[in-house]
């Protein structure tokens, strides 16, 4: 393991310098390539660091050097052209201007003194927060090149092998990767979350009758599951608009991954996105035919299934197994604090980001909860049409791009979005920062897009 881990760690300092140094040229794209390359590993990656070398000094320097290379990609797009910011003329948009307020709305309850909250642990939370509209806006200012979309294809194609070979390994000896990197120990020491469940580390790496659940080299499984909702949009593309069975390959990995990810979640996140690009596509009958076909296929598996299928069915309805009722809980706890605080009750009081005292924390396992127990139902309500906006524009730039990398990108986008609403009700899933930032990256191109072609329309 600790020639894995100093190979992830060269690997990354590799793709950090070359990402740095691009950026320095202005060439915003490779903030993407970070994303990808970077992110998928970047919590063992600091996991592994801890092992080695048992410092968290160096820990936390790969945890901020992350955030510097974001937070240098806006100083450089600020400050890196000729003419000033002041004399720049900008047209934003009406999704940009949502974009906009839900950041003075961030900023706004970092500086207010409100919460239980210290000043310090709110300009953490809001930190990682602030990323979704800096990627954002970094992907309105950017234009994907065949070579970028070709080079985006072949990473992912790389993901979902990489995790596929991780994972095998993991079921074939019944062992966590978490496992043998200590990863127990990390979170303890350094993130002070004591472990917990049948294997040492969370209850998220077992499901159901202590099920293990695999995680690759993601975080946890749960961020596995949520990142495979991009993977399975972009690769489902090729699937429908070719007929190459090659292109069936990757969707068979996804498809293992997500069994041994165990995420029913995503698993019914990944069917409602299947329907949600028939209702792209316009295809209703089939649409039609495929909901009571699968409605007649989960009747006869859950009675004839086994009762180990009936009670994972039964209990997940009626919020009786483990992590049902602890979602459950989470929720009621949140929609209580919002109706008591409309207003909210400040930053980092909800939630699992960094910043948030656990002691202090009130709901946590629904994104739009979260926010909305922090900034109050306008926030909720700002973020909630923000993702409608980006759902619904992609849709219009699929169907109006004549270009097929940007109608792959649109369809991936608008499919991803709608696939990461199921597991932002029952998580805090701007966290998982791979497929946060790479979707909310893609939404500010796709919304570059889409306005392209009103323009041209008009």
């Amino acid at each position: 393991m600790i020639f894995l881990g100093l190979l992830f760690i060269v690997l990354y300092l590799i793709i950090y310098i070359k990402t740095f140094t691009n950026i320095s040229k202005g060439k915003f794209e490779y903030l993407l390539y970070f994303i990808c390359l970077a992110l998928p590993f970047y919590a063992t990656l600091q996991a592994q660091i801890f092992e080695i070398f048992k410092s968290e000094l160096l820990v936390n320097t790969i945890k901020f050097s992350k955030d510097l290379i974001f937070f240098y990609a806006l100083l450089v797009f600020l400050l890196g052209k000729n003419e000033s910011i002041i004399s720049r003329s900008f047209n934003f948009s009406n999704l940009d201007k949502l974009v906009i307020g839900f950041v003075i709305l961030i900023l706004f309850y970092t500086l207010i003194p409100i919460g239980e909250a210290d000043f310090f642990s709110k300009v953490i939370y809001a930190k990682n927060i602030l990323l979704i509209p800096l990627v954002y806006f970094i992907g309105r200012n950017i234009e994907l090149s065949d070579k970028i979309y070709g080079n985006l294809r072949k990473i992912f194609l790389v993901i979902i092998a990489s995790s596929s070979v991780f994972v095998f390994f993991e079921f074939i000896f019944s062992t966590h990767f978490h496992t043998l990197i200590d990863y127990a120990s990390y979170n303890s020491i350094v993130n002070e979350i004591d472990p917990q469940g049948n294997y040492g580390l969370s209850w998220s790496f077992e499901g159901q009758g202590s099920r293990p659940r695999y995680a690759a080299f993601f975080a946890d499984p749960l961020e596995l599951s949520a990142s495979l909702l991009l993977l399975f949009s972009f690769t489902f593309f090729f699937f429908y608009n070719n007929t190459n069975t090659n292109n069936l390959i990757p969707l068979l990995f996804i498809s293992f991954l997500l069994l041994m990810s165990f995420s029913r979640g995503a698993i019914v996140a990944c069917f409602g996105i299947v329907l949600f690009s028939l209702l792209i596509h316009k295809k209703y009958i089939t649409l039609t035919k495929i909901f009571f076909t699968s409605f007649i296929v989960f009747l006869l598996l859950f009675y004839f299934g086994g009762e180990e299928l009936q009670y994972l069915i039964i209990d997940t309805l009626k919020f009786e197994n483990t992590s049902s009722l602890g979602h459950l809980i989470e929720w009621i706890e949140g929609i209580l604090s919002i109706l008591e605080n409309p207003f909210g009750i400040g930053l980092a009081m909800s939630g699992n980001a960094g910043g948030v005292d656990q002691s202090l924390k009130v709901g946590g396992e629904n994104q739009f909860l979260i926010i909305g127990v922090q900034m109050g139902i306008l926030a909720l309500v700002v973020y909630s049409l923000i993702l409608f906006f980006v759902i619904i524009r992609s849709m219009k730039s699929y169907n109006s791009s004549s270009n097929l990398n940007k109608k792959h990108i649109s369809f991936t986008v608008a499919c991803t979005k709608f696939g990461l609403l199921l597991p932002l009700l029952t998580a805090n899933a701007e966290l998982y920062l791979f497929v946060s930032l790479v979707s909310w990256l893609l939404a500010g191109y796709v919304e570059k897009i889409y306005l392209k072609h009103q323009l041209e329309k008009n």
